[in-house]
């Protein structure tokens, strides 16, 4: 327990991935993404979690869960493992199972995706920590948007004439990158949710979710090339990935 709550961390490793066949066991440093989820979530600077399970359809991905200190006392059913299946319904499912497997009630749910391999204890703790600061429903770790990418430096192109116009007016008016409004983006390193923000109310975000800042690099894995990138980062850049005992 943490701040006097229940918690339970979700990992959700669905196995049918389009984009990247068998994304969830592609390795970085060495190690699955499953395996770096689960060293995080065991190291010592997260014992204070009641309950660590992986939340999917494989056989395969539960047992490397287990292997690397996630349990898995179930699997998911068809209605929820495919790639139409809503985050919030497989969530709600994970809590139910695991509250009728354990007889308790969970206070506090973390949704710890596999797909951050840069992802440190710290993350985590950052998000609970805030959660009961500000008796917030949900908090999210967030990066900064590149002002690169910034809504008034993105552009429309006609698709008759290649024309160029912004996407949004006030953008011709910026002339200093120092004047945008500093954005921001989810992660995908931590989420932490009350029980009744997501039992209840069926939401991961609301009108009160609050952000937990991360300045550092960190990749959240959509696309073939973030996982040759992380890797690239794990090697060059000696990123710390997961969490192993020195």
């Amino acid at each position: 327990m943490k701040h006097g709550r229940r918690i339970l961390a979700v990992v959700p490793a669905r196995a049918g991935s389009k984009g990247i066949p068998d994304k969830n066991m592609q390795t970085i440093a060495g190690r699955s993404l499953i395996a770096l989820v689960g060293e995080v979530l065991n190291s010592p600077a997260c014992d204070w979690i009641d309950r660590r399970i992986i939340s999917t359809d494989s056989e395969r991905y539960a047992e490397e869960g287990k292997k690397h200190g996630l349990d898995a006392p179930f699997l998911r059913p068809p209605e929820l493992s495919s790639d139409t299946a809503g985050a919030v319904e497989t969530l709600c499912h994970a809590v139910t199972e695991m509250e009728r497997i354990d007889g308790v009630t969970y206070d506090v749910i973390l949704i710890v995706e596999p797909t951050c391999p840069f992802r440190q204890p710290e993350d985590v703790n950052g998000v609970m920590d805030l959660l009961a600061a500000t008796d917030a429903g949900s908090t999210v770790t967030v990066s900064r948007v590149d002002t690169k990418f910034h809504p008034h430096k993105v552009l429309r192109v006609s698709s008759s004439e290649d024309v160029i116009t912004f996407y949004n007016e006030a953008g011709a008016g910026v002339k200093q990158r120092q004047s945008l409004e500093p954005l921001f983006y989810r992660n995908g390193a931590c989420y932490a949710l009350s029980r009744a923000c997501l039992m209840d109310e069926h939401k991961i975000f609301t009108t009160g979710t609050r952000a937990h800042l991360v300045e550092r690099l960190l990749i959240n894995i959509d696309e073939p090339e973030e996982i040759e990138l992380a890797r690239y980062y794990a090697e060059t850049r000696h990123l710390p990935v997961g969490y192993k005992k020195a």
